[in-house]
């Protein structure tokens, strides 16, 4: 099996190019040591034990299951020390060891002819070169990988610096990271006041600091914050306490996790977290110190933007902290600053004197109304108003059946023509008796239909003054029946509205007559109308939601043409100047008067 040594550089770099990954240069591996030396067959295994032997590249027909019983005892045995050929009949089997950098024993088995055991050295040689070669390139590929992915990183630094927004920034950071990473998770927490509060993760969605599982990532992220240095676990080297590190790994499926202080104007503004699988490698070195670096560079830009983070309260309140700590110190400042504003509005409620103003909700009434009933029993024929219609005195506004009445009519005019008819002739028959008699019959059913046609009148119900309508919806009642006294309809007029307040009698003596107020609609809080206090009630009513008094105001401004008698909303009387500590404390004082009778 002599063959040409025709293996040069180019041919090398050849064959490293044409396998992709692993798994395709075992492949190669097999297919070329088999073109060179005209093999049936090569096989590149990975032994770990007797009983799992794997297969990672091969060339040629026939499977594992297929070899002899030597060299199946070959391979699983002790590791051969150069290469040994075992001949079966006319074939002959070449059975080496290949070593890798990190250490993994694999298996060179090959079959050939006559001559293999010639050339087995030069076949070992060659396939260890290629093994090592191979893995030279893999390192030099990670390594420009590891650099492009740390230029990426350093893009994220740049592109979180346009970002306008703290939250979407906070959230690519974290995704960004996750992905160039290969981690499970990336959280970022950010201080706010005293505390740190979760605010992005590359998992999306509401970031929620109310559950177990926050609570735990956010007692890790202290402990860095704390210490102010990179806490992991497994542990980094260093004496950093990681007590917190190893009991969230250990109730998350003993995950890795890395924290990272986020550091500017010499403090802590948040924390980031990076979380792996078990399975995973850990974070080395060269990603932590990568990893500061970027959260370095965007730590001014993250908290520029977080400042500039929700409603103008809570901006205003944190630029007031900042400020106030220069004065009364760096801790509790929140509390400092509230406690001497409220001190400070006390004294000034005890100084400043305004308009203690009585509250009392108020009803429009109207000096007249009426109420329209049914004149007798009957049935609703027809209704010309509704509830809201503004009519003049006169206008009709519903019919009552007539039509019985009407036949009740014309039998009576019929009876009484009759009887006029009989008297006329009685009275040529001279007899003068009947005569009489049928007269006063006549009589009698005019009378009778005098009430009718009163009754006839009656069935059409006209208002009696100009008003508006304000009960009286029957157009759903179209042909149905009254009944004699029922109400119809209920008119007020539009002249000589009134308010009626219902003052609460613990306010009640604020108030006496002339005082003056303002009143608003509650249909149109917005327009302010004048008032002054007329008569009181001397009987309070008794509701169950308190005892108040009827008290009627006068309107000082002339009524809008939108009023309707029954509108409602708030009355505000001056009562006099008070403290303002009086006003905000009165009705407190009260209460532990009556609760305490001191």
């Amino acid at each position: 099996m002599e063959s040409e040594d025709r293996f040069d550089a180019a041919s090398f770099e050849k064959l490293l190019g044409d396998a992709v990954d692993p798994v395709s240069f075992w492949n190669t591996l097999a297919r070329y040591l088999s073109q060179q030396w005209e093999l049936k067959r090569a096989l590149v295994l990975h032994v770990a034990s007797a009983s799992e032997v794997r297969l990672l590249g091969q060339h040629g027909q026939g499977g594992m299951s297929e070899l002899p019983q030597s060299v199946r005892r070959a391979v699983v045995g002790e590791k051969p020390e150069g290469a040994q050929v075992i001949e079966e009949g006319a074939e002959r089997w070449l059975v080496a060891g290949l070593e890798r950098a990190d250490g993994v024993s694999l298996v060179l088995l090959a079959e050939g002819r006559e001559g293999l055991q010639q050339d087995a050295a030069k076949v070992v040689s060659l396939a260890q070169a290629l093994v090592s070669g191979s893995e030279a390139k893999q390192a030099a590929l990670r390594s420009s990988r590891s650099l492009d992915q740390f230029s990426k990183i350093v893009d994220l630094g740049l592109l979180l610096g346009e970002s306008v927004n703290f939250d979407p920034a906070a959230m690519t950071l974290c995704s960004e990271l996750a992905h160039h990473l290969k981690a499970m998770r990336v959280t970022l927490s950010w201080k706010s006041g005293d505390k740190y509060k979760l605010v992005a993760t590359s998992h999306g969605g509401r970031v929620r600091n109310d559950t177990e599982a926050a609570g735990s990532l956010l007692r890790l992220m202290e402990e860095a914050a704390d210490q102010s240095c990179e806490v992991a676990h497994p542990p980094l080297d260093g004496d950093a306490l990681n007590l917190q590190h190893r009991l969230y790994s250990e109730s998350n499926a003993n995950c890795r996790v890395l924290s990272l202080p986020i550091r500017f104007e010499d403090g802590c503004v948040g924390v980031l977290t990076v979380e792996h699988p078990q399975e995973d490698a850990p974070v080395g070195q060269e990603d932590i110190e990568t990893l500061r670096v970027i959260l370095d560079l965007v730590a001014p830009r993250l908290e520029e933007m977080h400042r500039k983070t929700g409603w103008f309260g809570a901006r205003i309140w944190r630029r007031s902290r900042r400020f106030c700590a220069g004065f009364i110190g760096y801790r509790h400042t929140g509390w400092k600053v509230t406690g001497l504003l409220i001190v400070a509005f006390m004294l000034v409620s005890l100084v400043v004197r305004m308009e203690h103003k009585v509250k009392a909700s108020f009803i429009l009434k109207s000096e007249a109304s009426a109420f329209l009933t049914a004149p007798f029993p009957g049935y609703i024929d027809q209704v010309h108003h509704d509830v809201g219609d503004i009519v003049q005195a006169g206008d009709l506004l519903l019919d009552l059946d007539r039509r019985e009445f009407e036949v009740q009519l014309a039998e009576l005019v019929a009876n009484r023509d009759r009887n006029l008819t009989d008297a006329r002739r009685l009275e040529g028959e001279g007899e003068l008796t009947e005569m009489r008699l049928a007269q006063l019959a006549a009589k009698q059913v005019d009378a009778k239909i005098d009430v009718l046609e009163y009754r006839l009148s009656k069935t059409q119900v006209r208002a009696p003054f100009d008003g508006i309508i304000v009960e009286g919806d029957l157009r759903e009642r179209l042909a149905s029946p009254v009944q004699a006294g029922e109400t119809l309809y209920r008119i007020v007029k539009l002249e000589g509205l009134y308010g009626e307040l219902r003052v609460d009698e613990r306010d009640i003596n604020y108030l006496s007559p002339d005082q003056v107020g303002q009143m608003a609609f509650a249909s149109r809080p917005y327009d302010r109308y004048d008032v002054r206090l007329e008569q009181f009630e001397p009987v309070a009513i008794i509701e169950e939601s308190g005892t108040y008094f009827r008290v009627r105001i006068h309107l000082e401004d002339a009524p809008d043409d939108w009023w309707r008698p029954g509108m409602s909303g708030v009355c505000k009387v001056d009562a006099g100047k008070r403290s303002l500590a009086w006003i905000l404390m009165h009705r407190t004082v009260e209460f532990f008067r009556m609760l305490f009778w001191f």
